[in-house]
């Protein structure tokens, strides 16, 4: 309905503008930052001012004073350059009708364009999922959620990378962990991880593979030296027999971590359609084929002994970069490049990545290789900056590898999901992140994510005494009539900002736009609340002001559950 007249305006701005100067316009439409503006602004006389030789102010006069305006709308103003436009306030109570109608449906749009991919947060299974692999998985399940509501069919998923060095180091320090539950003294290398959760696995597994653990001990026999890494690389490499044992050891501490990452995103509320292995693209024949692929277009070269993908021939501002080392091993580039290959022809129009900088340097890379692949839709890297944790405003630091991590589990244990997911959310993906702790655990105004829920449970309150009094939410459009302060007014104008908040975070993948709206919604509702009883002994007031109440309210619940937190009935 909202973007319906949105479309009704530009179309009657393109038609005045070739009644007035036999020109074709192109309208921009956006929301004005001062809702005192108006509901709507273009800046067209700005854009015509060169083309007429007239000025901005002049040609706003002209416009607004020739426009025909949909019956959606009740003024066309001028202002400066610019032409605001307000809502008439019919127009606004049919919406606050229609969203109480189908508040599921407020701001969605039907299906259109093709098929999404956005894969996120894909850390590698080497221990539990940190910080940053939270905002990554806050950030990517809302996308997701978003360009749902939006019309468009989107798939999430993970990039499980469950081969390589960082692999064998994860199973070689899992095997040190359980010689040392047995009581020996092991030493740890450079490149192990040392964390705890290692060692409880070993234990856990213990536990639960007796079979398992005695064939290893009955391997290491009567050894008594020092147990290491270099230790491993020896003992396992020169017998069939143990190699086959660590081989055995490693997929289960590999499944162990996969379960546990997989377990951990659905308690933090994001759910991946695909967890797509390493492993499986290489057992394929994928990647050897997207390789040869790429010689038969002549795109490599062999130089010392390698592979080089000549990225140049692409793009001439990138560096040709190695696909298979002089050893024969592919290289993580040459991997990635069948990575996207595979999505490609599973059908994705629109491909998104979403990645650290620490990949900044991937990105122009890997942009040539899916051109050279022939690909024709879109394929865009979105950047994820990291997190700093602060408390009592010290930064806490975190390894992975020494153990001192700060996990996402522990995290929501401490500030719950909801806090976590908006914090994660409302600040810009490009932006680095200053994670406060004290103010997370705040219960209070100062709180964002309690702000806008405490909203969400004021009306609810609200709605509870209403029904309690015999007053049904669902208002007609004759006692909607009854809406005419200026409170109550701007937030009906505020909730018909709501379908534009949605389509602009779709288009320009930005979540945290959202978080932003559903702050400024419940700052709307805090001055009606505290100016205007909703229940009183005025029916016709009572139903009007109660059917607003409901609309604000969903809408809060439609936002928050797009953006993966809860919507509390009372807090």
């Amino acid at each position: 309905m909202i973007l319906s007249a949105r479309d009704e305006l530009v179309a009657a701005l393109i038609k005045t503008g070739r009644e007035l100067w036999d020109i074709d316009v192109s309208p921009e439409i956006a929301i004005p930052e001062n809702m005192d503006f108006g509901d709507l602004a273009t800046n067209l006389p700005f854009q015509l001012a060169r083309e007429l030789r007239r000025s901005p102010a002049q040609i706003a006069g002209e416009l607004s004073g020739a426009l025909k305006l949909p019956a959606s709308f009740k003024s066309a103003e001028p202002a400066g350059g610019f032409i605001n436009f307000k809502f008439s306030d019919e127009f606004l109570r049919v919406l606050l009708a229609e969203i109480i109608d189908k508040p599921a449906d407020f701001g969605g749009m039907p299906p259109h364009g093709g098929k999404v991919n956005i894969e996120f947060v894909s850390a590698n299974p080497t221990g539990p999922l940190n910080v940053v692999s939270a905002r990554a998985a806050a950030v990517g399940s809302a996308l997701v959620n978003i360009l749902r509501h939006a019309g468009r069919d989107t798939s999430s998923e993970y990039y499980l990378n469950d081969a390589g060095n960082q692999i064998r180091e994860l199973a070689v320090s899992f095997v040190l962990r359980i010689i040392e539950q047995r009581g020996f003294a092991v030493e740890f290398g450079r490149d192990s991880y040392r964390g705890d959760y290692l060692a409880d696995e070993a234990v856990l597994f213990a536990d639960s593979n007796e079979t398992a653990v005695e064939e290893l001990f009955s391997q290491i026999g009567d050894f008594r030296g020092t147990f290491s890494p270099e230790w491993a690389q020896d003992f396992f490499d020169e017998d069939p027999k143990r190699k086959a044992i660590f081989n055995g050891l490693q997929s289960s501490i590999l499944e162990r971590m996969a379960n546990s990452i997989r377990e951990t995103l659905d308690g933090f509320r994001t759910s991946i359609d695909t967890f797509f292995r390493e492993t499986a693209l290489r057992e394929s024949g994928e990647v050897a084929e997207t390789i040869e692929f790429l010689r038969a277009k002549g795109l490599t070269f062999e130089e010392d002994g390698a592979l080089w993908f000549d990225t140049p021939t692409i793009d001439p501002a990138e560096e040709p970069f190695v696909l298979v080392k002089s050893d024969g091993q592919w290289t993580y580039g040459a991997v990635d490049i069948a990575y996207h290959k595979n999505k490609i022809e599973r059908g994705f129009d629109e491909i998104y990545d979403i990645w650290g900088p620490d990949h900044h340097g991937h990105i122009g890379r890997m942009k040539a290789a899916i051109k050279a692949l022939g690909f024709e839709g879109k394929f865009e890297v979105l950047t994820l900056q990291q997190v700093n944790l602060l408390e009592g405003g010290e930064k806490v630091k975190m390894s992975k590898r020494e153990g001192n991590i700060v996990t996402l589990a522990e995290l929501v244990e401490d500030v719950g999901v909801d806090v976590a997911r908006f914090f994660f959310i409302a600040r810009r993906m490009e932006a680095h992140l200053d994670f406060d702790l004290d103010l997370a655990r705040a219960e209070s105004d100062e709180n964002p994510v309690y702000y806008v829920q405490y909203a969400h449970a004021r009306i609810s309150g609200i709605l509870e005494h209403a029904k309690n009094r015999g007053f049904d939410p669902r208002a007609d459009r004759k006692e909607l009539a009854s809406l005419i302060h200026p409170e109550e007014l701007a937030l009906a104008r505020k909730l018909a900002q709501w379908p534009f908040a949605l389509a602009n975070s779709a288009e320009e993948m930005a979540p945290h736009q959202l978080c932003f709206y559903l702050i400024e919604l419940a700052q709307a509702f805090h001055p009606f609340y505290a100016k205007h009883r909703v229940v009183s002994d005025d029916e016709a007031v009572t139903m009007a002001r109660v059917a607003l109440c409901r609309a604000i309210k969903e809408t809060l619940a439609l936002g928050l559950g797009l953006l993966g937190i809860s919507a509390p009935e009372n807090m």
